[in-house]
């Protein structure tokens, strides 16, 4: 059955789809890092319990849980889930877009080399808006190998 659509052609956010994201992503980092559930709560900052109900989708995280997640697996933790959001109108990402981010990092970390072939800290911050899209644009490339798995 297809999702029904909302404002044409755009098919409902499904809240259970949402926590099936991240649950599974949850559930393979574990398995992939070899944690416990007191691990990977600890780095949530809820208990093993709360952890392992996100894992089996039965459990909502906060903001902070979530930020918490992202900030110590990135993409490993929110790759299915940012899936579930990316923008499906005509043209809002593509393939080209991506390679001009990943082209815009590349320049930005060459330039960064010039004076000292060294990349600082503070040429990091300077180009981290850069930098963060380009990974996302990698992410949403690598994306489409899930998407056949």
């Amino acid at each position: 059955m297809t999702a029904p659509a909302i404002h044409g052609n755009r098919p409902a956010y499904s809240a259970s789809a949402a926590l099936h994201a991240l649950g599974k992503a949850i559930g393979e980092i574990k398995s992939q890092d070899g944690l416990t559930w007191s691990d990977v709560g600890a780095v949530l900052g809820v208990s093993e319990d709360q952890a392992a109900k996100y894992a089996d989708g039965t459990a909502t995280m906060n903001a902070v849980t979530f930020g918490r997640g992202k900030r110590e697996w990135n993409g490993r933790f929110t790759g299915y889930f940012d899936r579930l959001c990316v923008d499906s109108r005509p043209s809002s990402d593509s393939d080209r877009s991506n390679a001009n981010q990943v082209l815009a990092a590349a320049l930005a970390l060459s330039t960064a080399l010039e004076d000292d072939n060294k990349i600082s800290v503070a040429e990091v911050q300077q180009d981290r808006a850069v930098l963060e899209a380009a990974f996302d644009a990698l992410g949403a490339e690598l994306g489409k190998l899930r998407a056949v798995a």
